[in-house]
């Protein structure tokens, strides 16, 4: 029986390129960042980045598509469980927190420089956003249907409201703090369902 190798780990080098364009888009912006910023701040010669990245906007596809992935694949598991729909947008909200806690900087950098790829980039980028999109139209729209939600309600609208707020969670939610991401995201999410329930 075959065994099939393990998957190769990236190198520590290519982490600390990855690390440093990180915090440097985030400081500086990715238009306000050179290469030679980015090796600076690793540590090695500008040549030598081009051994473990092909350029400066594959690094920013890179973060920004691994930050997309981990949206999609937690509405993906939150549709795979076959919640109700109230229930399982305020998972995803509490999912949306989760992973804004976990890189603040990470996160701005993906809901806002996205713009600076390329037109091929963008589209690729832009079509994974809209799963991560349609999963909340998705829901209201189930919502709706079953009696759960206001009638009246625009799904499209609803759900553009909704994203509008998570995705600016970054700018002032603070790791740090003293409330929980969790316990933040069930505070967000009582605010953005309180009105799309439906009124007896």
């Amino acid at each position: 029986m075959s065994i099939d190798p393990a998957p190769e780990r990236p190198s520590a080098a290519r982490e600390a390129i990855f690390s440093a364009a990180t915090r440097l888009f985030g400081e500086r912006g990715y238009t306000g960042t050179t290469m030679r910023d980015i090796a600076k701040a690793v540590g090695i010669l500008p040549g030598s980045l081009y051994a473990h990245i092909q350029s400066k906007e594959a690094v920013l596809l890179e973060i920004i598509e691994g930050g997309v992935d981990r949206f999609n694949a937690a509405v993906d598991r939150i549709d795979a469980m076959n919640l109700a729909p109230e229930p399982a947008l305020r998972q995803a909200v509490r999912e949306h927190l989760r992973i804004v806690a976990d890189s603040p900087g990470r996160t701005l950098i993906v809901f806002h420089q996205w713009r600076f790829l390329d037109d091929e980039n963008r589209d690729r980028l832009l079509a994974k956003r809209a799963h991560y999109e349609a999963f909340f139209v998705r829901t209201v729209r189930s919502g709706i249907e079953l009696g759960h939600f206001d009638e009246h309600l625009d799904p499209k609208v609803t759900v553009l409201a909704m994203l509008g707020a998570l995705n600016w969670t970054p700018e002032w939610f603070s790791p740090g703090g003293p409330a929980s991401p969790d316990e933040v995201a069930d505070k967000i999410a009582d605010g953005l369902l309180g009105g799309t329930l439906r009124r007896a």
